[in-house]
């Protein structure tokens, strides 16, 4: 019973680790400076294509940038001075892609949802185990950007003005799988450390459970302080 009882604990430890693991790592790699990317990932330097709106008013670029932890797929209207920047039909790099091409997370429900500029991150290793949206709102000043945040939490922007965020929103079955392997590696290491300590317990004739000293006992004699077997 001791024995069942010690696992079970083990077993839903492991799994509150594994998942604190997992939303710590799709977290930092929100923000560490790895490879020089900033809080809003790796450069969007490959790009998808462009999508436009079905009155044709709005075109948006697609890039992406991607890493072991971090892939970020940006959707880009630019405008200057209230006119239209973005890649016209006849330019030789010019490549409409069809939206439902994307995963379903790294895109909004419709083009027409989108305004001037929108992120969408997901994040976590091994496998992409969170995600989120970032959206340009409005424009007060060309210093002062509102943003919103789908499927996360929105925080303070940096001091250079750029909004930042936490995904919140799990991705399965990579969110799974993370907190499987994180939380089987902390088991496994648990356990190692255990049976180190039971089998120096039981070499100095103490209980393997609870240290107890079983001087004077019968070799199979269950454990006066615990009830433990002798064996451990």
């Amino acid at each position: 019973m001791i024995g069942r009882r010690s696992h079970i604990r083990s077993l839903l430890i492991s799994a509150l680790v594994g998942v604190a693991n997992t939303v710590i790592i799709s977290w930092l790699a929100m923000f560490l400076p790895w490879n020089g990317q900033h809080w809003y990932g790796p450069s969007t330097t490959e790009g998808l294509g462009v999508v436009s709106r079905a009155d044709r008013m709005k075109s948006f670029q697609i890039t992406r940038g991607s890493n072991a932890w971090h892939s970020v797929t940006s959707y880009w209207w630019m405008q200057i001075s209230g006119a239209s920047m973005t890649m016209m039909s006849d330019h030789p790099a010019y490549r409409e892609i069809d939206l439902h091409s994307l995963p379903s997370h790294m895109r909004p429900r419709s083009i027409d949802d989108l305004d001037m500029q929108s992120w969408y991150h997901q994040t976590g290793w091994p496998m992409p185990a969170l995600t989120c949206g970032v959206h340009w709102e409005t424009q007060i000043l060309n210093s002062n950007v509102i943003y919103s945040v789908s499927g996360g939490v929105q925080l303070p922007r940096d001091a250079e003005f750029n909004p930042r965020a936490l995904p919140l929103t799990p991705l399965w079955p990579g969110f799974a799988v993370n907190v499987l392997l994180c939380g089987g590696a902390w088991w496994l290491l648990m356990w190692a450390i255990s049976a180190m300590r039971r089998h120096s317990r039981v070499r100095r004739n103490r209980c393997a459970h609870c240290g107890y000293s079983r001087e004077g006992l019968p070799a199979d004699a269950l454990c006066p302080e615990c009830g433990g077997p002798s064996h451990g």
